[in-house]
Protein backbone atom coordinates (compact mmCIF):
# COMPACT_ATOMS: atom_id res chain seq x y z
CA UNK A 1 0.00 0.00 0.00
CA UNK A 2 2.06 2.52 -0.86
CA UNK A 3 2.01 6.67 0.15
CA UNK A 4 3.40 9.15 -2.18
CA UNK A 5 4.46 12.49 -0.96
CA UNK A 6 2.16 15.25 -0.24
CA UNK A 7 2.01 18.64 1.14
CA UNK A 8 0.93 18.42 4.90
CA UNK A 9 2.71 15.48 6.01
CA UNK A 10 5.18 13.29 4.40
CA UNK A 11 3.03 10.59 2.68
CA UNK A 12 -0.20 10.78 0.86
CA UNK A 13 -3.16 8.07 0.63
CA UNK A 14 -3.11 5.93 -2.17
CA UNK A 15 -6.24 4.25 -3.89
CA UNK A 16 -5.50 0.82 -2.39
CA UNK A 17 -5.37 2.53 1.24
CA UNK A 18 -8.49 4.69 0.54
CA UNK A 19 -9.86 0.97 -0.42
CA UNK A 20 -8.79 -0.66 2.52
CA UNK A 21 -9.85 1.81 5.11
CA UNK A 22 -13.29 1.78 3.21
CA UNK A 23 -13.42 -1.30 3.60
CA UNK A 24 -12.39 -1.30 7.43
CA UNK A 25 -15.04 1.00 7.99
CA UNK A 26 -17.69 -1.65 5.98
CA UNK A 27 -19.20 0.82 3.47
CA UNK A 28 -19.74 0.52 -0.04
CA UNK A 29 -18.04 3.26 -2.49
CA UNK A 30 -21.79 4.94 -2.76
CA UNK A 31 -22.16 5.28 0.99
CA UNK A 32 -18.28 6.47 1.49
CA UNK A 33 -19.22 8.76 -0.82
CA UNK A 34 -22.57 10.17 0.57
CA UNK A 35 -21.31 10.23 4.24
CA UNK A 36 -18.26 12.84 2.93
CA UNK A 37 -20.14 14.62 0.27
CA UNK A 38 -18.22 12.69 -2.72
CA UNK A 39 -19.88 11.89 -6.23
CA UNK A 40 -19.31 8.53 -6.71
CA UNK A 41 -17.22 8.95 -9.75
CA UNK A 42 -14.75 10.71 -7.31
CA UNK A 43 -14.28 7.62 -4.84
CA UNK A 44 -14.10 5.47 -7.86
CA UNK A 45 -11.25 7.70 -9.32
CA UNK A 46 -9.33 7.67 -5.81
CA UNK A 47 -9.41 3.96 -5.67
CA UNK A 48 -8.61 3.56 -9.18
CA UNK A 49 -5.54 5.95 -8.51
CA UNK A 50 -6.93 8.18 -11.44
CA UNK A 51 -7.16 10.69 -8.96
CA UNK A 52 -5.39 11.83 -5.46
CA UNK A 53 -6.85 11.64 -2.31
CA UNK A 54 -7.01 15.04 -1.04
CA UNK A 55 -5.92 15.24 2.47
CA UNK A 56 -9.15 16.35 3.96
CA UNK A 57 -10.87 13.29 2.59
CA UNK A 58 -7.83 11.59 4.11
CA UNK A 59 -8.20 12.69 7.59
CA UNK A 60 -12.09 12.15 7.45
CA UNK A 61 -11.71 8.57 6.92
CA UNK A 62 -9.32 7.96 9.80
CA UNK A 63 -11.35 10.29 11.82
CA UNK A 64 -14.09 8.26 11.11
CA UNK A 65 -12.44 4.29 11.36
CA UNK A 66 -10.95 5.59 15.30
CA UNK A 67 -14.50 7.19 15.82
CA UNK A 68 -16.62 3.89 14.81
CA UNK A 69 -14.21 2.32 17.19
CA UNK A 70 -13.65 4.56 19.89
CA UNK A 71 -14.12 1.33 22.53
CA UNK A 72 -11.11 -0.11 21.24
CA UNK A 73 -8.97 3.11 21.11
CA UNK A 74 -10.37 4.42 24.74
CA UNK A 75 -7.76 3.80 26.82
CA UNK A 76 -5.36 5.33 24.75
CA UNK A 77 -3.49 7.91 26.90
CA UNK A 78 -3.71 11.78 25.24
CA UNK A 79 -0.91 12.13 23.19
CA UNK A 80 0.60 15.18 24.81
CA UNK A 81 0.80 12.39 27.98
CA UNK A 82 2.19 9.37 26.12
CA UNK A 83 4.65 11.65 24.49
CA UNK A 84 5.45 13.77 27.58
CA UNK A 85 4.93 17.12 26.04
CA UNK A 86 5.97 19.73 27.99
CA UNK A 87 3.69 22.00 29.77
CA UNK A 88 5.24 24.76 27.65
CA UNK A 89 4.02 23.04 24.06
CA UNK A 90 0.53 22.15 25.45
CA UNK A 91 -0.86 25.19 26.21
CA UNK A 92 -0.32 25.72 22.01
CA UNK A 93 -1.18 22.62 20.98
CA UNK A 94 -5.11 22.36 19.61
CA UNK A 95 -5.29 19.03 20.61
CA UNK A 96 -4.61 19.66 23.90
CA UNK A 97 -6.60 23.04 23.85
CA UNK A 98 -9.10 21.28 22.71
CA UNK A 99 -8.61 17.70 25.03
CA UNK A 100 -8.80 15.33 22.12
CA UNK A 101 -5.05 14.03 22.70
CA UNK A 102 -6.05 10.73 20.57
CA UNK A 103 -7.28 12.83 17.76
CA UNK A 104 -4.19 15.34 17.27
CA UNK A 105 -3.10 14.26 13.94
CA UNK A 106 -6.98 15.36 12.81
CA UNK A 107 -6.76 18.78 13.74
CA UNK A 108 -3.59 20.51 11.46
CA UNK A 109 -2.46 17.34 9.64
CA UNK A 110 1.17 18.22 10.57
CA UNK A 111 3.87 16.91 13.27
CA UNK A 112 3.31 18.27 16.62
CA UNK A 113 6.70 20.38 18.00
CA UNK A 114 6.95 16.76 20.53
CA UNK A 115 7.01 14.28 17.82
CA UNK A 116 9.65 16.73 15.41
CA UNK A 117 12.10 16.55 18.34
CA UNK A 118 12.05 13.07 18.46
CA UNK A 119 12.64 12.67 14.86
CA UNK A 120 9.25 11.23 13.70
CA UNK A 121 7.96 11.65 9.71
CA UNK A 122 5.13 12.50 9.81
CA UNK A 123 1.73 12.08 11.74
CA UNK A 124 1.23 8.46 10.27
CA UNK A 125 4.49 6.99 11.30
CA UNK A 126 3.81 8.44 15.22
CA UNK A 127 3.45 6.31 18.16
CA UNK A 128 -0.05 7.53 18.98
CA UNK A 129 -1.41 7.07 15.57
CA UNK A 130 0.34 3.64 15.00
CA UNK A 131 -0.87 2.48 18.29
CA UNK A 132 -4.59 3.23 17.59
CA UNK A 133 -4.55 2.05 14.03
CA UNK A 134 -3.25 -1.38 15.53
CA UNK A 135 -6.34 -1.62 17.38
CA UNK A 136 -9.15 -1.20 15.35
CA UNK A 137 -11.04 -3.61 13.36
CA UNK A 138 -9.02 -4.09 10.17
CA UNK A 139 -6.59 -1.29 11.40
CA UNK A 140 -3.63 -3.94 11.46
CA UNK A 141 -3.59 -4.71 7.39
CA UNK A 142 -3.89 -0.40 7.40
CA UNK A 143 -0.29 -0.40 9.53
CA UNK A 144 1.84 -1.18 6.81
Amino acid sequence: MPMVKNEIGNRRMSGERFALLRGSLKMSQRQIGELLGLSLKAVESYEQGWRKVPSHVERLLYFLLFKLNENAISEEDPCWTSRNCPDGLRSKCVAYVAKEGRFCWFFTGRLCAAAKAEGVGDCYSCVVFTSMLSKVDGGGDLCR
